[in-house]
């Protein structure tokens, strides 16, 4: 029951006192706001002068270092042939031989017509072929181009599966690269249909005999099938593409078998089955595969191949031939024609060439002067240049040229679709014609004329230490369109395009930098300062700015030591997602915190993850190039023993020994903070054992580019440095917010772990002392019991009748109080139980609970004095259960177990779980201590005397119960805890009702507290002041306060490391988050024994309310948060505070 408190009305000449926290001159919560508003001030400032301080990048001092050569030493143009003779006439045999020339060419133009205007066929595949690329994982490159072009492809065909074993085992190739591919297509080309290739490449050649083994066994074959059938039905693909190489003679029948075994299997799950097939091999019967594939791939290169002697590698007489030749096997509307678009670079004289990209081949013209010609009978580009050795090499390649020439032939035939071979070494201009369905005419061949670098970069000089020397820039070529033939018949490279060219710095030697990443770590870092000092060592820490800012002290000391320092971007994010504003952010916020704490800034930057150490494409290189813009150096590494992984110490030291001796670089990367780093702590002194022993030198980035600390970590120039102050002032504030976040973390663990352990024993402790008390059956006090009521006419009926039911003295009664109420329940109660003596029915004016329980006190003359809510209903034996501890007279008051009877909803049935699990558990435990702070309302009893001397009910509090029982205690008497005396109360059953009943809970507890604040830590008032009240300021009051930071902490470092496992798989550590599940396993683990020790101790209580523990800590306990904010602030502004009215609806459940 409850109505709004009136002060004006307490019973019995009492007389009314300010509420506790109230403010009548309204000056408390102004000056606050004041006084808050100016500390908001202050620190808006602060922080918004750091803000904008980060919002302008410093600006670095230039470091000159050399530039390298954009061109390569050694490289040249081959040098024409001598003339051995004067030019003469030309004998009779020399004329035949040229006319013979001459016919020969004029037939291969006739022929090339002839294919190029052939008739339709009469099954035409459709007027639009699909536009295919093939996808390779290790080229990034090919990641580049297919997000450059990915809306003008139909299908990509990546090559992610290979045949392993002779039984058929097919292996993935970097399952993680495939799933962040599959996924990026999807995300923006739903429709795009993904086959992934299979093949028996192992990175070196092409495994003939172990296919030929696989095939010839029907087992072997059907392990292979199911294998990729399941593969491509796990991930959703559109089918399978097959492209097996070097197939032995004797092994076409098996596997011509295998594919239609495959097709057989595919076919009625609606899955497509491709297969890469060459375009002129007599070995393939064309016909057989046509009938049991959707598609034959032709790949129409390969004319003259790597290993055979030097020549075009798809002359377009040679193109138009094949194609006219697999017209007569492979139906058009199964036949796709693949195009290259790549080089070979072969040794004149030699059989064996390299296969280059077109960037590749183009940049090798451009460095050694060589002049790209398209030669006028096949119509490829060739040149020819001299090695350092003035070897001459010969170049053939495909470009955007031929794939134009190519296109033209391919219309005539109209395939199925038009494969690219492959993404990532592509002339890019290439896609000015392909995948696109306009003529093929003079102004399409014009578009082809600007030549760009769109994926590679090209590094020069040695060492790790990386900056940008040139930026790209466009090239031209001229190009010839012949509108007779319809046909681009030359080329020529009046300007070559430009890539970005990064410069490599810093080798030297017999000379090794140690470098450590993440730091720096309290735990590891302070050790391995420790060692470097003790091996007289100089190393350079990269550092994350937001493990910088938590240990400045570390930053000094490294700095101190003699130390470089370098920046690892601020909260350590993968550069290669993140806008170039945030990665600008990332690197000024460092640096601002590198000049507050050691008064240096640094021109030395590495990226997270390494990802970028040395970029392949231009998505990864943008990052280098702000950074650069703003002065830094890019410190790569090439010995990397990844550390990170822990694979012991030894294989720390070997690895990185053995890549020292072969000189794969001058950086060593460990790492200091991220994980246990245990490993490399005991790595390091034998690390530097080892190199030095073997003649190495340790030495400092700075000292590999021959230039002193200072100048990559120039000091802070004396006019910046109040700016400075004024950034270190701000990231101080941070700072102390974050480690006092971190303390109290840590402090709420241990103290919630080490209560609820001292709770649960003192509650068993409790249980057993109780069993062996004995209470005097002769004992049978006076008894009244006293129901204050307002507007409660839906239950003061039943909770009257429950009192009459109950077991009780022979000197018993019953004292009903009407408040005030402006429904029926003074009349209901009067009437209902007019016959029974023991009930008297009161109507007062309105003035609160404390008033009614008061005026009920004064109509009694009875010894004990019992007190419950007009919405509660005791069990049989509840009032003789409170009554028999007063035969000692040591007792004041005595507790009753209050139960949750309307157990209705989930909301209801939370709150009968805290009642069991929390309130009525300290109550067993502060019981032994003799320090229980609120008898409640709902069930308990007093010795009345002692209510008389100690001023009965007050309305100074909301909490009239627990002031009361605190004031009783502080006269020395002992408040006990009866379990069996049970009482059933009605829960709030919504939100709105809970919350409002827990802040006048709430509310009313932080009153008492306050009120009764003087028997904190009194050695008189014994555990109430050293153990209850600490418990209520710090467990019922702080905690809820600050324990909305502790979830959004819990909660950000799951995102974050869930963010860190789904951008970096592979060198993502789970330490943190098994550190984080950890505690809060604990806190959930000791819940859930303190829960169960809870009701192990309630004698019938209903187990499965236990389901509801952990979903507890999602919703429930939130409000309780929003409760504890709302009535803190309500304290503060010293408002008048009422008790507002609960809705009853009569819902409690009477066993």
């Amino acid at each position: 029951m409850s109505s709004l408190n009136d002060p004006s009305t307490l019973e019995e000449g009492h007389s009314p006192l300010a509420p506790v926290f109230f403010d009548p001159s309204r000056k408390r919560w102004p000056r606050l706001r004041l006084g808050l508003t100016v500390f908001g001030l202050i620190l808006s400032l602060l922080l918004g002068a750091l803000i904008l301080s980060i919002l302008v990048s410093p600006m670095l001092p230039a470091l000159n270092l050399p530039s390298a050569s954009i061109v390569p030493h050694g490289a040249h143009m081959a040098p024409p042939p001598p003339s051995l003779s004067l030019p003469h006439a030309l004998t009779r045999r020399e004329r035949a031989l040229r006319d013979t020339k001459d016919k020969l060419a004029r037939e291969r133009e006739r022929t090339l017509r002839h294919l190029l205007v052939q008739p339709q066929q009469a099954n035409p595949a459709p007027a639009h072929p699909l536009t295919i690329g093939f996808f390779v994982n290790w080229d990034d490159a090919s990641m580049s181009s297919l997000k450059e072009n990915l809306g003008s492809l139909d299908m990509i065909i990546p090559e992610w599966l290979h045949l392993a074993g002779v039984d058929g085992t097919i292996r993935e190739d970097d399952p993680s690269r495939a799933e962040q591919t599959t996924q990026y297509i999807r995300a923006r080309r739903s429709d795009l249909r993904i086959v992934p290739l299979v093949n028996n490449w192992n990175g070196k050649e092409w495994e003939g005999d172990k296919l030929g083994r696989m095939l010839a066994n029907p087992t072997a074959r059907a392990h292979a099938i199911a294998q990729l059938v399941a593969y491509v039905e796990r991930h959703e693909f559109a089918g399978v593409s097959v492209d097996f190489e070097n197939i032995p003679a004797k092994a076409h029948p098996d596997f011509r078998r295998f594919i239609a075994e495959l097709y057989a299997v595919l076919q009625p799950k609606n899955l497509q089955l491709s297969i890469n097939v060459p375009a002129s091999d007599p070995t393939f019967d064309y016909r057989a595969l046509a009938r049991t594939a959707d598609y034959l791939i032709l790949m129409a290169y390969d004319e003259h191949w790597s290993t055979g002697a030097p020549g075009p590698i798809a002359s377009l007489p040679w193109f138009a031939k094949v194609l006219r030749q697999r017209q007569r096997d492979v139906p058009a509307q199964k036949m796709i024609v693949a195009i290259g678009n790549y080089g070979y670079d072969w040794l004149k004289g030699s059989h064996h060439a390299e296969e280059m990209t077109f960037e590749e081949a183009v940049l090798t013209a451009q460095e050694s002067e060589g002049n790209i010609r398209l030669d006028p009978v096949s119509l490829n580009p060739t040149f020819e240049y001299a090695d350092d050795d003035d070897h001459i090499h010969q170049v053939w390649l495909l470009d955007a040229v031929t794939a134009f020439n190519q296109l033209i032939v391919t219309r005539s035939i109209q395939p199925a679709g038009v494969a690219l071979w492959r993404l990532g070494g592509e002339d890019p201009s290439l896609w000015q014609v392909f995948g696109r369905h306009d003529p093929l005419d003079a102004r399409s061949a014009s578009r082809l004329e600007e030549v760009h670098f769109a994926y590679g970069l090209d590094y020069e000089g040695r060492g790790e230490i990386l900056r940008i020397t040139a930026q790209p820039h466009s090239g031209q070529r001229v190009i010839e369109f012949d509108p007779t033939r319809h046909l681009i018949t030359a080329e020529r490279f009046t300007a070559f395009p430009s890539p970005y060219v990064i410069t490599r710095q810093g080798s030297q030697d017999r000379k090794v930098a140690l470098t450590f990443d993440d730091g720096p770590d309290p735990r590891y870092t302070a050790q391995i300062l420790d060692t470097l000092r003790q091996m007289d060592v100089r190393a350079t820490f990269f550092i994350i700015g937001v493990n910088g800012e938590l240990h400045p002290d570390l930053l000094r000391r490294e700095v101190e030591e003699g130390h470089e320092i370098g920046s690892h971007t601020f909260t350590h994010p993968n550069i290669a997602f993140i806008s170039p504003t945030q990665f600008q952010l990332e690197l000024s916020a460092t640096q601002r915190l590198l000049a507050g704490a050691v008064g240096r800034q640094t021109l030395l930057f590495r990226p997270p993850y390494a990802v970028d150490a040395e970029p392949e494409t231009l998505d990864q290189v943008r990052p280098i190039e702000l950074a650069g813009s703003q002065g830094y150096l890019t410190v790569g590494m090439q010995i990397d023993p990844d550390d990170w992984q822990r694979p012991g110490a030894d294989e720390i030291v070997r690895r990185t020994v053995e890549a020292a001796e072969r000189g794969e670089g001058n950086v060593i990367l460990l790492h200091d903070a991220g994980g246990d780093r245990e490993q490399t702590l005991e790595a390091i002194p034998r690390i530097i054992e080892a190199l030095r022993a073997r003649g190495f030198q340790f030495v400092t980035i700075a000292e590999l580019l021959g230039r002193g600390r200072d100048e990559v970590m120039p000091p802070v120039k004396p006019e910046n440095r109040w700016r400075t102050g004024l950034d270190w002032a701000a990231f101080s504030l941070i700072n102390v917010g974050a480690v006092a976040i971190h303390w109290l973390f840590l402090i709420g663990i241990v103290l919630g772990i080490a209560r609820l352990l001292f709770i649960g024993a003192l509650a068993v402790y409790q249980r057993w002392h109780k069993r062996r008390l004995v209470f005097n059956p002769a004992y049978s006090p006076s008894v009244a019991v006293v129901v204050p009521a307002y507007n409660e006419e839906k239950v003061i009926a039943q909770t009257i009748a429950s009192l009459l039911a109950c077991d009780h003295p022979d000197r018993f009664e019953i004292i009903v109080v009407d408040d005030g109420s402006s429904d029926t329940t003074y009349r209901l109660a009067a009437d209902t139980f007019a016959e029974f003596p023991q009930v008297r029915v009161f109507s007062k004016p309105n003035g609160g609970k404390p008033a009614a329980l008061n005026f009920g006190l004064s109509r009694t003359r009875a010894e004990i004095v019992v007190a419950l809510d007009a919405d509660t209903v005791f069990t049989r034996d509840t009032i003789t259960k409170l009554i028999r501890h007063f035969a000692n007279p040591r007792v004041g008051a005595v507790a009753g177990n209050a139960k949750v009877g309307n157990r209705t909803n989930l909301l209801t049935c939370w709150q009968a779980l805290e009642y069991i699990t929390s309130q009525n558990l300290d109550r067993r435990a502060f019981d032994r201590l003799n320090c229980i702070t609120v008898v409640p309302g709902a069930v308990g009893a007093w010795r009345r005397e002692l209510m008389e001397q100690a001023g009965r009910f007050t309305n100074d509090t909301l909490a009239e119960d627990a002031d009361l029982t605190m004031v009783i205690r502080k006269l020395g008497y002992a408040i006990v805890y009866e379990d069996e005396a049970v009482a059933l109360t009605e829960a709030p059953d919504t939100v709105r009702g809970f919350i409002r009943q827990r802040f006048r809970w709430m509310f009313g507890t932080m009153q008492a507290a306050w009120k009764h604040a003087d028997a904190l830590f009194r050695p008189r008032h014994g555990a109430l002041g050293f153990i209850a009240m600490p418990n209520v300021i710090i467990f019922q009051v702080f905690f809820p306060l600050v324990s909305p930071v502790m979830d959004l902490l819990l909660i950000g470092s799951l995102a974050t490391d869930a963010f860190n496992r789904w951008q970096h798989p592979v060198e993502y550590s789970s330490d943190g988050l098994w550190r984080v599940l950890f505690y809060y396993a604990l806190f959930v683990a000791v819940d859930y024994l303190a829960a169960a020790l809870a009701f192990a101790l309630e004698r019938g209580e209903n187990k499965w309310l236990l389901a509801g523990l952990f979903w507890q800590r999602f919703f429930y306990r939130q409000l309780m948060y929003y409760v504890a904010i709302k009535s803190t602030l309500a304290s503060l502004r010293g408002a008048l505070v009422g008790w507002g009215k609960l809705e009853r609806k009569a819902t409690v459940r009477i066993a």
